[in-house]
């Protein structure tokens, strides 16, 4: 009896070795998978020819800059002085212990009041695509969207910078400002438009907000496929603000191109943040240029990401510029505030209306919104 209890203990085991392995196997393959896609499919843009006052290059910078953003709707910005890979490294370090904290600090933390949400304390991430759910969790930042003291913030140090939360964050801020400033800058004069024309937009108080995310590693696709709703690690959606800074540590990040149907993998970049088009300068431009629509898959790993949503002032006025109007391409955007454009998203996507339609491939409703009145 013993040796058969043996043998059946040893044949448990192998098969959960077994098990483990084709689990590792396919966390490996996907991984790859991921990994391996050509970066020629996606633009990059060499932003210290953009950031060094009347470089010789910038005239041929500024044409990268639009093509990809016609085209793709996104580019990677390489050779960001500001934000160099061991500064990024660093972000990343102080997201780990952040989401690390334990659930109560957590809680403690919690929106409305503080600025951490996620599943672990209740507060789901909105469902940009109605109906369905979404794994990240995130801290938020900004200097006028959310409170700037009390209690309900995390009393953690950087361990390696040694700063605190909002000096740590405020640092970083201040650093994707100089990226945002001269994006800002970029998109005036490559659509041939006076060079302060956005920037003007976006000084003092913007709505702009940072996001330290973690997506937790999801379950087995058989545990996955046993679910009732769609389920991502953030669902399909365009940004609400003007455009969006990205870094991502893990692959998992998808886009959709103008007038695509099938999404792109991003691929991981540790020196670059990709640049994508949000809302706001879609209309602006009358749709030229079209906010990206982006999704995160449910990933077996475990990946973090930072987010920067570079906005304009509360009062900002958002509507077609006369540039993009014509009798053959008429306004096809109502004016609205900043301020209003993100109330009303936010208000329909608590009230489970979503920002996305569902379709294939799918339309930003945020985008497209049909505004009353801009005020």
């Amino acid at each position: 009896m013993a040796c058969s209890g043996s043998s059946a203990c040893w044949v448990r085991a192998r098969t959960c070795l077994k098990q483990k392995g084709r689990w590792l196997g396919r966390l490996q393959s996907r991984a790859l998978q991921f990994s391996t896609s050509s970066d020629l499919e996606h633009p990059h843009v060499d932003m210290s020819h953009l950031l060094v006052k009347d470089h010789p290059q910038r005239p041929s910078a500024l044409a990268q800059m639009r093509a990809a953003l016609t085209t793709h709707g996104y580019f990677y910005s390489s050779n960001v002085d500001c934000l160099p890979q061991t500064y990024i490294e660093n972000v990343y370090s102080y997201a780990q212990q952040l989401h690390a904290l334990p659930t109560e600090q957590k809680r403690h933390c919690a929106r409305p009041k503080g600025t951490y949400s996620g599943s672990d304390v209740g507060v789901d991430e909105l469902a940009y695509e109605a109906g369905s759910t979404a794994s990240v969790r995130a801290w938020d930042y900004s200097r006028t969207r959310f409170p700037t003291s009390g209690h309900n913030y995390p009393d953690v140090t950087c361990s390696v910078t040694g700063q605190g939360f909002f000096e740590f964050l405020d640092d970083l801020y201040e650093r994707q400002d100089i990226l945002g400033k001269a994006l800002m800058t970029g998109f005036a004069e490559m659509l041939d438009l006076p060079p302060e024309t956005f920037a003007q937009c976006f000084e003092g108080h913007d709505m702009g907000t940072i996001r330290l995310l973690r997506y937790p590693p999801a379950e087995t696709p058989e545990e996955a496929a046993r679910r009732q709703v769609a389920s991502y690690g953030i669902s399909p959606h365009t940004d609400f603000e003007a455009f969006t800074l990205m870094h991502q540590s893990a692959a998992g990040l998808q886009f959709l191109k103008p007038g695509g149907r099938a999404w792109l993998d991003a691929p991981v970049k540790k020196e670059e943040f990709v640049v994508i088009v949000g809302d706001v300068l879609e209309r602006f431009t009358n749709g030229v240029l079209r906010a990206t629509p982006h999704r995160v898959l449910q990933t077996e790993w475990e990946r973090f990401s930072i987010i920067r949503f570079n906005a304009m002032r509360p009062e900002t006025l958002i509507q077609p510029l006369p540039e993009f109007i014509s009798k053959s391409r008429p306004a096809r955007y109502t004016p609205v505030t900043m301020q209003k454009h993100m109330d009303t998203t936010l208000t329909r996507l608590e009230r489970g209306l979503g920002a996305w339609e569902k379709g294939n491939p799918g339309r930003s409703t945020s985008a497209n919104y049909v505004y009353d009145k801009p005020s």
